[in-house]
């Protein structure tokens, strides 16, 4: 056998093999025809915003590769130094690779999310003049088009300032794909991941919607446990973003200590939302660090917290104000003073009211009568007590102390709830009938009104020149002559005359058999 025909024949077997292999790879690669322009549509468009488009790369040498569209990515000329001095400032302490010099656009292709949205930000400085279109319909998908084919940086501008964090980074579609990959020049491949729309990130279209705030109960005692309820609206815009973060910003009066271990968020579905939690003065800030997964949802925000009015000098109000807060930025996030966007404020406030009334003797102490002391109960028959600003109310056999009055007769029950109540003294000062201790019932109104409803059995309580006065007596004689202890009065007077008929009779009967003995 001739070994030189042998081993040529292996070297033409293998020249037609890689030749098939090469065909191949040819054949799974397919040109695309690039058109000179497009269309970028602004989704959620808002009026009053001014949308314009710069163009600072265009595409070259685009191929399809198992499904996967290719392009070669070339800096506009003009923009180059722009380009660069943005990516570079984007790109932290680290320079731009060499090979990307004079093509930093393709550099960009490189970058995540974070570091796209710092280059969008680094290049709208440099950004001017430029052609804007506006939408006719708030909240509208406007189409841009006739655009040279390409990457573009979108700058959203509104009352002739540009929307801080709303420069989109978007390109024109080359196919039917959403995605393009950029041809290797250094080292990794690029990515365009937006092509041929965008959400709008204006403030507007960013602000988190539908703020609530209320509160289980907003007449209250002091002291007392309340849960209050918050609700906000994630746009959906938020889909769109590389980065959105989201807070509850809760800010209350003096006053109100709120329970951090209780505050708790739950999504739309009612599935727990991941958060942190801080309280700084009288702040509550509640943190949800990947909110864009919650897009379109709403979230309701619980947690309990304790008034203590007695420390709030100047009123019996207790109000919170409840922002939600959205950030396009992690480090915006953690630092959370300089939100891209804030929804309309929502408040809820609760109230207690004061009961005051005076409390008079006889005789010298008829200005005022200090010493008298008061026990109050309330509807269901509860006694309370108030103690570190708190009131606490429960059945007891004995009525408990809640109020003494002062050397001017003044009684106070400070910060109590509406309702109805019986006030009952348990004991009178030295010198006064221990015997005749009045009870009677008023009702705190809403409005800040209390009204003596009933002025007990002994009717020692009254109201005048619209103050309430509550009397202490030193004998029956001195009990007033109207009404219920009026009645008293006669009955006790009936008392006394059925007691001295009786011995009269009795005396009568005796004299009588003593004179028939």
């Amino acid at each position: 056998m001739n070994l030189k025909r042998v081993f040529a024949g292996v070297a033409a077997a293998a020249t037609m093999l890689g030749g098939l292999a090469l065909g191949v790879t040819t054949a799974n690669a397919e040109t695309i025809e690039i058109a000179p322009t497009g269309t970028i549509t602004v989704n959620n468009a808002q009026t009053g915003h001014t949308y314009t488009p710069y163009l600072f790369a265009t595409f070259s040498n685009a191929q399809t590769v198992d499904g996967k569209t290719y392009v070669d990515i070339d800096t506009v000329p003009a923009m180059v130094a722009t380009v660069r001095n943005a990516a570079d400032a984007a790109n932290g302490d680290d320079p731009i690779p060499t090979e990307y010099t004079n093509n930093p656009a393709a550099y960009v292709a490189t970058f995540d999310a974070q570091q796209l949205r710092q280059f969008a930000d680094e290049l709208t400085k440099s950004l001017t003049g430029g052609t804007g279109q506006t939408p006719t319909t708030d909240g509208a998908n406007m189409p841009i088009s006739n655009l040279p084919t390409g990457w573009y940086a979108i700058t959203d501008t509104s009352d002739g300032a540009t929307v801080e964090g709303a420069t989109a980074i978007v390109a024109t579609p080359v196919n039917s794909t959403n995605t393009l990959a950029v041809n290797p020049t250094g080292d990794g491949q690029g990515t365009i991941l937006v092509t041929g729309s965008y959400n709008a990130k204006s403030a507007d279209a960013m602000a988190p919607t539908n703020v609530t705030k209320n509160v289980n109960d907003t007449d209250i005692h002091d002291g007392q446990l309340i849960t209050y309820t918050v609700t906000a609206t994630i746009p959906a815009a938020a889909a769109g973003y590389g980065f959105y973060g989201f807070q509850f910003a809760d800010t209350a009066d003096q006053g109100l200590a709120v329970d951090t271990s209780s505050v708790k968020v739950v999504n739309g579905e009612g599935a727990t939302v991941t958060h942190t939690v801080t309280l700084a003065n009288n702040k509550l800030t509640v943190k949800i660090q990947d909110a864009k997964q919650y897009a379109g949802q709403t979230l309701t925000m619980t947690y309990n917290a304790t008034p203590t009015f007695g420390t709030v000098v100047t009123s019996n109000t207790l109000t919170n104000t409840v922002q939600a807060d959205a950030f396009l930025s992690l480090g915006a996030f953690n630092t959370g003073t300089t939100p891209d966007a804030s929804s309309a404020q929502a408040t809820a406030t609760v109230k207690t009211h004061d009961v005051t009334f005076t409390k008079v003797g006889v005789d010298g102490d008829a200005a005022g009568l200090a010493g008298a002391q008061f026990a109050i109960k309330n509807a269901v028959g509860e006694y309370g007590t108030y103690a570190n600003n708190t009131w606490t109310w429960a059945t007891a056999e004995k009525a408990p102390l809640a109020a003494t009055s002062d050397r001017n007769g003044e009684v106070s029950f400070p910060n109590i709830a509406e309702g109805t109540y019986t006030v009952e003294e348990i004991q009178a000062p030295a010198g006064y009938a221990q015997n005749l201790l009045p009870s009677f019932q008023i009702t705190v109104g809403i409005d800040d009104t209390v009204t003596l409803d009933n002025a007990g059995t002994l009717g020692l309580a009254s109201t005048v020149d619209k103050v309430i006065q509550v009397k202490n007596v030193k004998s029956v004689t001195q009990l007033p002559l109207t009404g219920a202890a009026g009645i008293t009065m006669l009955v006790v007077v009936a008392l006394l005359i059925g007691g001295a008929a009786a011995l009269i009779a009795v005396r009568s009967r005796s004299l009588k058999r003593q004179l028939n003995a």
